[in-house]
């Protein structure tokens, strides 16, 4: 199988709060996949680092084999999010 998501320590901070504290996993083609937890357990600031709307503070991510920090704009040509308090994102 191929990782359509592959996260290494990824983290997330804002000032003195970590949002996302050191997060690693990988999703293989045709996997379901989801994030479960309590509000503020930094579900949706994940999901919007994996979009690449985001940039981390630490740890490397993959996405369809895109590099959501540098290649964010062919990224998102090619998925949609819509999270909990939608909003647009430039190109």
């Amino acid at each position: 199988m191929t990782a359509v998501i592959h996260v290494e320590r990824l983290t997330r901070r804002f000032g003195s709060i970590t949002a996302v504290d050191g997060v690693t996993f990988c999703v293989e083609e045709g996997e379901v996949f989801g994030l479960l937890g309590p509000n503020g357990a930094g579900k949706t600031t994940t999901a919007r680092l994996l979009n690449g709307v985001l940039t981390p503070s630490e740890g490397q991510m993959q996405v369809l084999g895109l590099d959501p920090v540098t290649q964010g704009s062919a990224f998102r040509q090619q998925t949609g999010v819509l999270s909990e308090t939608p909003s647009l994102y430039e190109g």
